[in-house]
């Protein structure tokens, strides 16, 4: 059933990338553990993109359509997307994640990137400012990134795959066909009606089509209790305060007014902590660009390129 679902996956993909007038090129990079799925776009600096949890990376198109000029390269962290489903336990869900972005950065012969993350992603990109603090150059925080702010909780769908007897059963049934309505109102929870019904059937799709791959809802449940202690975040995945005063990269947040996993007004305390950030505030939910991807193009424009200006990005190796 692989080869036949990730081939529709891919041609999805490209049906997607050509309504918004992109063109991809996809990239399995290796690495020691695990490997992760790089789409590139474009030419010009290079802008690193991670979506949220099961999100795919083309989940991005239609952003990425109003920032013309760049080279964006969409990371699918693993059991994201087409990306290799990975085993969780190990190390904690920071150094796995510390680990995997710098190593990807290492693999692509970028010293230090630019990057525009979504949830989880934003999580993963916060940790790495911390923990690696030469390999992040400024940050956009495309919504509320993740567990990373207090007062952040998750959608009741999460909570109840977390759950031992309940999320085992909803962990089965994510590997079987199911109708697209199905899908629309699991994102409708997390994103906003407005943002789906923005979607296009193919973008609906991308998010749901990859956990019917071989071990791909298992990982997901498994991230999920990582991230989540019933209905609250682990602490551990809480940024303190002493944290939050530690970054001194540019970081821009632009935040939607409805996001259900954590209000811009909620959330400013917290970042008010934060020296070197800003907080815009735009129209729509937790992915605000579904909702109006030019409102939230508009700050992240100027806030890359005026990074952009201030220092001399190098150009990456060619990807494999």
């Amino acid at each position: 059933m692989t080869p036949s679902l990730d081939n529709r996956i891919r041609a999805i993909e490209q049906r997607v990338a050509s309504a918004h007038g992109l063109t991809i090129t996809e990239h399995l990079l290796p690495q020691r553990d695990p490997r992760v799925r790089v789409l590139s776009i474009g030419a010009g600096s290079p802008l690193i993109y991670l979506n949220g949890i099961t999100a795919p990376a083309l989940g991005f198109a239609p952003l990425l359509a109003e920032l013309p000029g760049y080279r964006h390269i969409l990371v699918e962290f693993p059991g994201q997307g087409l990306a290799p489903s990975p085993q969780w336990p190990g190390p904690s869900l920071r150094e796995f994640a510390v680990a995997t972005l710098t190593g990807t950065l290492d693999a692509l012969g970028l010293p230090k990137a630019t990057v525009i993350a979504n949830s989880l992603g934003g999580l993963c990109t916060l940790w790495t400012a911390l923990d690696a603090p030469d390999r992040i150059s400024r940050a956009v925080l495309l919504g509320a990134p993740a567990t990373a702010l207090p007062g952040a909780r998750p959608v009741p769908a999460m909570v109840s795959l977390t759950t031992p007897l309940r999320g085992r059963m909803e962990q089965s049934l994510m590997g079987l066909p199911s109708p697209r309505f199905l899908a629309e109102a699991a994102l409708s929870e997390a994103l906003g009606e407005q943002a789906v019904a923005a979607m296009s059937d193919d973008l609906v799709d991308l998010h749901r089509l990859p956990l019917r791959r071989p071990g791909q809802a298992a990982a997901y449940r498994s991230l999920l209790t990582r991230l989540l202690d019933g209905r609250a975040p682990r602490p551990e995945n809480i940024l303190t305060p002493t944290e939050l005063s530690q970054f001194d990269i540019p970081l821009l947040f632009v935040w939607g007014r409805d996001d259900v996993i954590l209000s811009p007004t909620d959330a400013l305390p917290s970042i008010e902590h934060i020296p070197s950030a800003h907080l815009e505030e735009v129209p729509g939910g937790h992915n605000p660009w579904f909702d109006d991807p030019a409102a939230c193009a508009t700050p992240i424009r100027s806030f890359v390129t005026a990074g952009c200006r201030a220092e001399s990005d190098p150009a990456p190796h060619p990807l494999p």
